[in-house]
């Protein structure tokens, strides 16, 4: 037998054994991503819980001025437990000591989201409000430079 009678023999085994892998990975990336899919929540249904009072949390904080921080708002039943927030619902409203001074902050959103980003960009204290299904939550924020 030639050297090249060897060679081509080789040629369809190696295009099999790749084959081969290629099955063998797919079939595995199938099972994986499969796996993942077996706990689907349903819809959250907002209205089967009772809120008795939302948080801003954290409730104090001290920032940098022109320095970001991030808040978010918690939902709590009569008897403490936490429960879910319907993000849709929320608003998020800034106020600083200096009403004169206008709007020296940025909420990053100011609405549709469980948190935000608070940036101060003066010193001195501000209140950022959370606002959802007509309760209201708020963090005290101490600006410095």
């Amino acid at each position: 037998m030639s050297k090249f009678t060897k060679t081509k023999r080789r040629i369809p085994e190696v295009k099999t054994r790749i084959k081969i892998i290629i099955l063998i990975g797919t079939i595995g990336m199938f099972l994986i991503l499969n796996c993942g899919c077996n706990d689907v929540t349903p819809d959250m249904n907002y209205d089967d819980y009772t809120m008795s009072y939302i948080k801003v949390i954290p409730t104090t904080a001290t920032m940098n001025v022109n320095t970001s921080k991030s808040f978010e708002v918690k939902a709590y039943d009569s008897e403490d437990n936490l429960i879910p927030v319907d993000a849709s619902e929320v608003d998020w409203v800034g106020t600083y000591e200096c009403l004169a001074c206008g709007t020296v902050w940025k909420l990053n959103p100011g609405s549709g989201s469980t948190s935000t980003y608070f940036t101060p960009e003066e010193e001195g204290e501000y209140y950022l409000y959370a606002h959802y299904k007509g309760e209201w939550g708020y963090s005290t924020i101490n600006a410095v430079q």
